[in-house]
């Protein structure tokens, strides 16, 4: 009895061991800010823009298929984590043993498998979404997300700089494309002349968009320097060409400081706008949420020196995204509140 209990409670601990380590491998944590920014947007800033500008319950998605949308671009992203911890499996090895891959929570086959499933999965479920939204030509999008992921792992990574800004933009990349399903469904009831007002209604999502997408490049590239910075020795034992390996820990320093400036830059440009509009909560949230915490987060950078410092860096930077994503209900409800 003993015996068989003690069976049971190692073969739980192991699933959980293993659940843990799958969890680690797709980056759990950046597929849920992914999602969590993605219906956010949707629900809190496109929908509205139907109701408030087009005066019309007619959407882009259904609920289903919005929940496809963002399990298409969750899947390829994850597919993107894994190919990315099987090309560093050596490096990690030596240099990372708790990654999943490198314990042995996983081999490389099963590692290589789950990679086909997720990018073919969502590449499948972006041709879907294209082929119902009246444009088909959208899934090629993914196609070439797909590959872009799988060149930065096996390549770009290597070269200073691209690779950097490969995932930077491809972490913008997730609000230029519900914004393309949403032109395309625009256009589509544009020209029933019902709704004559689809410009304006698109030039406001446009803006938005264009705030998220470059809080997401700036602060994604930022941070993708700074850990740069955090794997600079393994990455030059490996001969990854990183901007840190071959320029050094302090230029990548400088300019990870450099982009943090500029995105601060454009909060006070966004800050101004809404101290000129009479939005004086949304101005105040940027001002106190978002941008305290990045000036903090240069101040830090500044002081670095130790590979601790810039963990915490990077921790920070995550946090600062959440933040970023969660101003999205934030001005939705003062908005509320105001009307």
């Amino acid at each position: 009895m003993f015996l068989r209990a003690l069976s049971v409670l190692s073969g739980k601990f192991l699933f959980m061991q293993k659940l843990s380590g799958f969890l680690k491998l797709v980056r759990a944590g950046n597929l849920f800010i992914i999602a969590l920014g993605l219906s956010l947007f949707y629900y809190l800033v496109v929908l509205p823009v139907h109701r408030n500008i087009l005066q019309t319950t007619l959407v882009p998605f259904s609920n289903k298929e919005f929940v496809l949308f963002v399990l298409s671009v969750v899947l390829l992203a994850a597919g993107g984590n894994v190919i990315n911890d099987y090309f560093d499996f050596e490096l990690d090895k030596e240099f990372k043993p708790g990654r999943p891959l490198a314990q042995g929570l996983m081999s490389l086959d099963t590692a290589m498998y789950l990679h086909m499933f997720f990018v073919f999965t969502g590449i499948g479920l972006g041709f879907y979404l294209g082929w119902n939204n009246g444009n088909l030509h959208l899934g090629y999008l993914y196609v070439v997300t797909a590959l872009l992921l799988y060149v930065y792992s096996a390549f770009l990574k290597k070269i200073p700089l691209a690779g950097n800004l490969v995932v930077a933009g491809l972490s913008a990349f997730v609000f230029v494309l519900l914004l393309l399903f949403e032109a395309d469904y625009l256009r589509l009831i544009h020209a029933s002349h019902l709704f004559e007002s689809t410009p304006y209604a698109f030039a406001v999502l446009l803006e938005q968009m264009k705030f998220y997408a470059g809080f997401a490049f700036a602060t994604s590239l930022a941070r993708e320097l700074i850990k740069d910075i955090e794997d600079h020795e393994g990455d030059a034992a490996y001969k990854i060409d990183t901007f840190a390996v071959q320029y050094g820990d302090i230029a990548a320093k400088w300019l990870s400081v450099i982009i943090m400036a500029a995105l601060v830059s454009g909060l006070g440009y966004y800050m101004f706008i809404f101290y000129n509009s009479g939005a004086i909560k949304d101005m105040l949230y940027l001002a106190f949420v978002v941008t305290v915490p990045v000036i903090i987060t240069i101040v830090m950078t500044v002081i670095a020196k130790q590979p601790k410092d810039y963990a915490r860096i990077s921790n920070m930077l995550k946090l600062i995204m959440l933040l970023g994503i969660l101003s999205i209900p934030a001005f939705y409800l003062f908005h509320q509140t105001a009307a």
